[in-house]
């Protein structure tokens, strides 16, 4: 079983929403990627009346193996297809959206580790160096981003898992004794949309209602609102911020508590996460003709 505290301090303190609320994006692109091998033994599909997991304080804890297990035994994703590495630009800007920017990037780095795609980890590696950089965390960071960079060269995907969680877990722990506390949510924020969005895509490609119940997480969405709600300063009101929130009001619509969440559904979870991403990580795109917003 995966420590408690690992799990906790990746999404947070998120309210108790029933044991239906699923965390499996989260889980997978912060709390690291286990695939069906370490596994074996994992059912069919997730019982919700009796959810693996632990109650902490009210927070519902799942297990991400067992949860990760049945993702992959519902389908079989092409992970190298859910790459998608923005353009390298220089890491500048206000330091709400380049915490958000970095949980996104490790996101993105757990998705080529489930790919083993190591030239894409290497290259996560140096953009996640040079991210903590920004944030003034490189001293702390660029032990694990060396790591991450020598064990996808080694193809040694757990050790690169691991890395990629303690990165997270460095930034987040560092900025909590700067009592950077809405910084450190804003990076798991960042982590929790690049996985929704990615889950997200593949679902649409081949939906079926198990698949779907995976994503019922309103308690989670709910906390990330929270967290935006209570931003103090100027970040607060940046347009980027702004959007965001409504961005996760408008998620917070389609998932309901005792909702079955539907293929339309999963379409505009697809749809709006991308947008919401498109403020910060992903280039933006212009609706009418396709073509990049400069």
């Amino acid at each position: 079983m995966v420590m408690i505290e690992n799990v906790i301090r990746i999404f947070g303190r998120a309210p108790l929403a029933g044991l239906g609320a699923v965390f499996v994006a989260t889980l997978i692109f912060g709390a690291g990627l286990l695939n069906a091998e370490n596994a074996p033994n994992a059912p069919e599909r997730i019982d919700l009346s009796n959810f693996p997991g632990e109650m902490v304080e009210k927070v519902v804890v799942p297990i991400p193996a067992e949860i990760f297990a049945v993702l992959e035994k519902l389908d079989e994703p092409d992970w190298n297809s859910g790459i998608e590495l923005p353009e390298q630009g220089d890491p500048v800007g206000e330091r709400a959206i380049l915490a958000l920017t970095f949980g996104s990037l490790v996101g993105e780095g757990f998705i080529a580790v489930q790919a083993k795609n190591a030239d894409e980890i290497q290259t996560i590696g140096k953009r996640v160096l040079a991210l903590s950089e920004a944030l003034g965390l490189a001293a702390a960071v660029r032990p694990h981003s060396l790591s991450i960079i020598e064990a996808a060269g080694n193809s040694d995907w757990k050790k690169v898992r691991d890395e990629l969680d303690a990165t997270q877990q460095t930034v987040r722990t560092t900025m909590e004794k700067l009592r950077d506390d809405e910084l450190s949510g804003l990076v798991s924020l960042g982590g929790w949309l690049r996985g929704t969005n990615v889950v997200t895509s593949f679902i649409s490609n081949s939906f079926s209602e198990d698949k779907a119940e995976l994503l019922n997480q309103p308690g989670l969405i709910e906390h990330f609102r929270g967290l935006l709600d209570s931003m103090k300063g100027p970040s607060a009101n940046s347009p980027q911020i702004r959007s965001i929130s409504t961005g996760l009001a408008r998620l917070e619509a389609i998932i309901a508590p005792s909702t079955e969440i539907s293929e339309e559904d999963i379409n505009q979870l697809r749809d709006i996460s991308r947008t919401m991403l498109e403020e910060y990580y992903f280039e933006k795109k212009a609706a009418e003709t396709g073509t990049s917003i400069n």
